[in-house]
């Protein structure tokens, strides 16, 4: 049996969970190169038994990097190292996904890289806790900045990675850790990023994350439950830039009392928590915060001024709520917001000036799943780009996009439109490079759609009910002008999901290609109606 080459690399690719760099292939005996797969046309079925489930790659410095397939085991960690070995080559990155352990828990590891920098250990096969003996990372404390266990049952941070002294990453995500001790934690003086979500944490020891004087990123949302100990650690991390508690149990309002020990954040994510509304100066304090995310939470009223005070703000997500209405004072106090997410709410009317105490600085605008019907005078023509997915609107027309002159990309999708008037984006003309209009009720296109706009690089008009009659060729022929004028000027044009651009009507027609119809046939779209009026 032989299997060839797109069958050998759909087979690797599936199985690969961390991405590999070409840099500088070499062969290392018994683990293989991708890059030497995808240059063989036929791989037989003895040589793909005869794989030990690994890829080796050379990276620079004669360091190599190693990654494991579904269904590996320490047996194949060891003929991987003993590979790389005699290759010459220092092993200094391993990454594991699926790999089953025995009964004894995890290797020492300095027994296959005495020079590991990148231990990435994620989703254990294993039904039942891993084991992490006391001398798993011995061996490494030099080395070892990167560590990953990620997924693996895990009941508490390993005692053993208190020798790791260099460790400047940790993720222990989706284990079962009930408790943050003081040890091994307090050791860990060069830790930067630290990922605890996903746990069931419920208590933090006195000075275990508060002896974290280097902490930089901070994740511990999913499912652990946010209560006093964990307020208290969490506001000596004075040195703290990035706090993630997204999905964290047991907050139910902004933990105002805990923004005051640590203004200096630059990124908060509360993002799928319970908190209900807003009240003026929430977030007063955080003097230096650009990203605010307070996605999918109860959020119905939200209070004039809510956000006074974040003067450097940069992007902001309240989508996925309940705000109903844009109130006069809302943004007060953003002074250099440039993205806002609004989506999944329930706004029907966006007010005239609705954005303008913003408009100067934002260029992001989403407001998706909302069921807007209109977007006039709203104050925010600095805009470059706007999403209207999912919206109440029927028509497209210049009155409704007069105002963003500055517009590069248009999403109004999988709304109630019928209608797309010629000029409709007329004010765009000299700006805009995407627009997609999928999903609607449109049935027929006029040509200015490309005429008009010179610069479009990309155009979605898939899953419309198009009337494929003589209306429609001057469409189809200017798709056809564009494509041939951005080859010839070699410049880009994507006429995206044209296999989703299909004919509705008639039925002769029904669920043909636009672009591959004989233009020259199609007929008058009355006579089309008439015909289909008395049942032909």
């Amino acid at each position: 049996m032989f299997l060839n080459r797109s069958q050998i690399l759909s087979i690797f690719i599936a199985q690969l969970c961390f991405p590999l760099t070409y840099a500088k292939p070499k062969k290392v005996e018994g683990c293989p190169n991708l890059g030497d797969l995808e240059s063989q046309n036929e791989v037989s079925a003895a040589q793909l038994n005869s794989l030990i489930l690994c890829f080796c790659e050379e990276l620079e410095n004669s360091e190599a990097e190693v990654s494991f397939l579904y269904g590996s085991n320490v047996t194949h960690l060891e003929k991987a190292g003993d590979a790389i070995k005699k290759a010459n080559l220092k092993l200094t990155k391993i990454n594991m996904q699926h790999m089953e352990f025995p009964a004894t828990g995890m290797p020492d590891f300095v027994k296959f890289a005495p020079n590991l920098r990148d231990l990435n250990i994620r989703e254990c096969a294993n039904q039942e806790e891993v084991k992490i003996s006391p001398t798993t990372f011995d061996g490494l404390e030099g080395s070892l900045k990167n560590l990953s266990i990620y997924s693996c049952n895990i009941p508490i941070i390993p005692p053993s990675i208190s020798k790791l002294v260099n460790l400047e990453q940790l993720d222990l995500g989706k284990n079962k850790i009930e408790k943050i001790p003081k040890e091994p934690i307090e050791t860990l003086q060069k830790l930067k990023y630290l990922d605890l979500s996903g746990n069931f944490i419920s208590k933090a020891d006195d000075d275990s994350l508060g002896s974290l004087k280097n902490l930089e990123t901070l994740v511990i949302g999913e499912h652990n439950y946010f209560n006093e100990t964990l307020e208290a650690e969490i506001g000596k991390l004075k040195g703290l830039k990035t706090l993630d508690m997204s999905r964290c149990d047991g907050i139910f309002e902004p933990p105002m009392s805990l923004f005051n020990e640590i203004p200096q954040l630059e990124v908060l994510k509360l993002s799928g928590c319970s908190i209900g509304g807003l009240e003026p100066g929430a977030f007063a304090v955080l003097k230096n915060l650009e990203q605010l995310d307070l996605r999918v939470n109860l959020i119905e009223n939200v209070s004039a001024f809510s956000f006074d005070g974040l003067e450097k703000l940069k992007k902001l997500s309240i989508a996925g709520n309940y705000i109903h209405e844009i109130n006069d004072g809302l943004w007060e106090g953003l002074k250099s917001v440039e993205e806002l997410d609004i989506g999944w709410n329930e706004i029907k009317q966006v007010p005239e000036g609705a954005f303008k105490s913003i408009g100067s600085t934002l260029k992001t605008l989403n407001l998706r799943h909302n069921p807007v019907v209109s977007m006039n005078n709203t104050g925010a023509g600095n805009l470059a780009t706007l999403t209207l997915s999912e919206c109440g609107l029927t028509s497209l027309n210049s009155d409704l996009f007069k105002e963003y002159k500055k517009l590069e990309s248009l999403e109004v999708s999988h709304c109630n439109v019928s209608k797309v008037e010629p000029n409709a984006f007329e004010n765009q003309k000299d700006t805009l490079k995407s627009l997609k209009i999928m999903k609607n009720k449109i049935t027929s296109l006029p040509n200015t759609v490309l005429n008009d706009l010179p610069l479009l690089e990309e155009l979605d008009t898939s899953e419309n009910p198009f009337q494929c009659d003589s209306e429609l060729t001057n469409f189809i022929s200017a798709v056809e002008q564009r494509h041939k004028t951005a080859a010839n000027e070699k410049k880009e044009f994507l006429f995206s999901n044209a296999n989703a651009t299909i004919c509705d009507r008639p039925y002769k027609l029904h669920g043909k290609l636009l672009m591959e119809l004989d233009t020259s046939t199609l007929e008058v779209g009355n006579l089309i109606e008439i015909l289909m009026n008395i049942g032909i």
